[in-house]
Order: structure tokens, then C-alpha cells, then sequence
């Protein structure tokens, strides 16, 4: 099969891999129909991660279950799913929780990350491919409904419950002022997700204008770096934000999110701070009282109720989509995506 493979930073190429398998009993081999690249991603495409050349990159992706393994009940050959990023049982301590991102059973796998994030599962392949194989796939997929179309269901994979966990996080409350930091992807499902939640208000910040102008279709008041801070005290008397979500993943917004944020409010944090140098801004948090939550967003457990609102157009992620590209195609949108040219938001890979 074709695939997108990973060589070298800012090397990707689509080129021939062996087809997937069946390699235990809870597998299923899902033949992807649409794909997407995340912003996380990126960290591989820009070497950050310690990768390995050769494996197959992706964790966002719609398909048909072509074939299953023994042990497989609840998935039948011919229906559509939605591959939840993360693997995980549903049936462990943690998934019974909710808590799936850490799930015992598969140890928290990702898709696409080669022995990266692989759990106890040594090396799980990516879905930016012709097709995957799927472990726990029972729990892993989750079956779709005809009315929700490929382009809006591969947002179900990842960054639409990543954009409502940061809410969740943020524990918003209705009247609440909302400040989102970074207008990428998941800063903008994040835009969607809080206002299920019944702000007064959502801003959004970030520094290129066509990401702020869909912030604003999407219902944020949408405001340039330079002046956040000033405009979030103004609309808040000069207190800060209720809630602070940081969708980046770098330093910067998160030191922004810091300071926009009110004293006794809450900051949740998505973005993926690769640096280990890193260092968490304490006393800020303690002289603010905040409460301060991260973590890997908890996606097959916020796919059922995020489907229902997608399948009864409450929410509709589609707008964030830019570009729709064939397989052959990705090592452009990577391009894109990565030097945010040519209006690149949300890039869909169609194999």
C-alpha cells in the first residue's frame, strides 16, 4: 500500500509500504477514507521527537473496517468508523474512568509515533495511509453514523475532543470570559468546544490574520498578540480572564496564558511543550491561586456525545478545513501546514 513515511526532519514521502495485518485477535484492519495532519505532528516533521526513519506517520483518520481478528464482536466488515487517535480497552481502571489516555491495556498508544507513544504495543503504524491496523479495536473505533460526513468525522479523531477537553480542563462556567491562545486547529475546535459551556465571551488570540478572521466566523472576538492583554482587561474590568486555554504548545502562549488569566481562575493547557527545558512558572501559579490542568486529551471517551452534536448540527468543525489533499499529495500539505502559507489550517488527506 501507499503511505506517508517519516525519513528525516522536514522529510516526508509517500512511497510503498507493506500492507498491514491482523496481528492479534483484538485487530482490525481499517481502510483509511480520509486522513488529516495535527499540529503535533509536526514535532516529528521537525525532528523533535526522537523518531526512527521508516515508520508511518498519523493519528487522525476516517475509514472502513475491511478486516477483523478473532476476538473482534462489536465491528462488522463494511462499517465506517472513526479510529479514536489514542488506543485504548475501555474496559481497564482508568478507561472505566473516563481517563482513556491512560489507559493499563495498551499503555496509552498514539498512532504514527513508530516506538514513540507505541504502549505495550511495540510499534503501532500511522493513518496517513491506504489503510491501518488497528489494535483494541472493538473500544478504538468508533462506529459512524451515514449522516456525518469524512470531512467532519476525522475531526472526531483527535483535535475536536483535544479543543474540548482544554474546555472541560478549564472548568467554564456560564457568564465566564474565555481566552484562547493560538488559532491553529485546535485553538479553534477549542473556540467551539467552549462555547457549549455558555461564556459571556471567547477570545482568541493569535498573530496571523486569516486564522483570527475564522475565529471570529466561528463566534470568538478575535484579537492580535500585541493586544491581548489590554483587551482582555478591558473586557474583564480589568480583572483577566475566567479561564485561560493554551492551544499552542510553545512558551510564549503559555506565558501569555499565564498572564491573561485572573487571579483565582483556572488555566488548561493542550498544546504539546516538547522542550524539556522547560521549566513551570510556580510561583506565578501560587501567587494567582490558579488551578493549572494539562495532560493528553481523553478522545475515545468524548467521541459519543462530540458525534451526536456533529450528526444534530450543533457543532460543525468543517469550516477549519483548508486544504484537501490527495495521498500523493501530503509531503505539500506537510509543507503548508508547517510555514502556514496559502491559508494552510486544517489539512485533510483523501487516499
Amino acid at each position: 500500500m501507499k503511505a506517508t513515511v517519516f525519513h528525516g526532519p522536514r522529510d516526508v514521502r509517500v512511497e510503498s509500504v507493506p500492507d498491514p495485518v491482523i496481528k492479534s485477535p483484538t485487530d482490525a484492519i481499517v481502510r483509511i477514507t480520509r486522513a488529516a495532519i495535527c499540529g503535533s505532528d509536526l514535532h516529528s516533521y521537525h525532528g523533535n521527537q526522537q523518531v526512527i526513519p521508516g515508520f508511518v506517520l498519523g493519528h487522525e483518520g476516517v475509514g472502513i473496517v475491511e478486516d477483523t481478528g478473532k476476538s473482534v464482536s462489536r465491528l462488522k466488515k463494511g462499517q465506517r468508523v472513526v479510529v479514536a487517535g489514542a488506543v485504548a480497552c475501555g474496559d481497564c481502571f482508568f478507561c472505566r474512568r473516563g481517563q482513556v489516555a491512560q489507559c493499563s491495556v495498551s499503555g496509552a498508544a498514539v498512532f504514527g509515533y513508530g516506538r514513540n507513544f507505541a504502549g505495550t504495543f511495540g510499534e503501532i503504524g500511522g493513518e496517513q495511509a491506504e489503510a491501518v491496523t488497528v489494535p483494541l479495536a472493538d473500544y478504538t473505533c468508533f462506529p459512524l453514523p451515514d449522516s456525518i460526513p469524512d470531512d467532519a468525522a476525522v475531526f472526531l479523531a483527535d483535535i475536536l475532543p483535544t479543543g474540548y477537553f482544554g474546555a472541560l480542563n478549564g472548568d467554564i462556567k456560564p457568564g465566564d470570559t474565555v481566552a484562547i491562545f493560538g488559532c491553529g486547529p485546535v485553538g479553534l475546535c477549542a473556540i467551539i468546544a467552549a462555547q457549549l459551556f455558555g461564556p459571556a465571551e471567547v477570545i482568541a488570540v493569535d498573530s496571523f490574520p486569516y486564522r483570527l478572521e475564522l475565529a471570529r466566523k466561528l463566534g470568538a472576538t478575535a484579537v492580535s498578540i500585541d493586544q491581548a492583554q489590554k483587551t482582555i482587561l478591558d473586557r474583564t474590568d480589568g480583572r483577566g480572564a475566567d479561564v485561560s486555554i493554551e492551544a499552542v504548545g510553545h512558551i510564549s502562549a503559555l506565558e501569555a496564558a499565564f498572564q491573561a488569566v485572573r487571579g483565582g481562575g483556572a488555566l488548561s493547557m493542550v498544546g504539546v511543550i516538547s522542550d524539556p527545558s522547560i521549566s513551570f512558572p510556580m510561583m506565578a501559579a501560587f501567587m494567582k491561586d490558579l488551578t493549572f490542568r494539562t495532560g493528553l486529551a481523553n478522545i475515545r471517551s468524548n467521541i459519543p456525545h462530540l458525534a451526536k452534536l456533529v450528526e444534530r448540527g450543533k457543532i460543525d468543525p468543517r469550516p477549519i478545513v483548508s486544504h484537501t489533499l490527495p495521498l500523493d499529495q501530503t509531503p505539500y500539505g506537510y509543507k503548508i501546514f508547517d510555514s502556514r502559507t496559502e491559508g494552510a489550517l486544517k489539512v485533510l488527506i483523501k487516499p
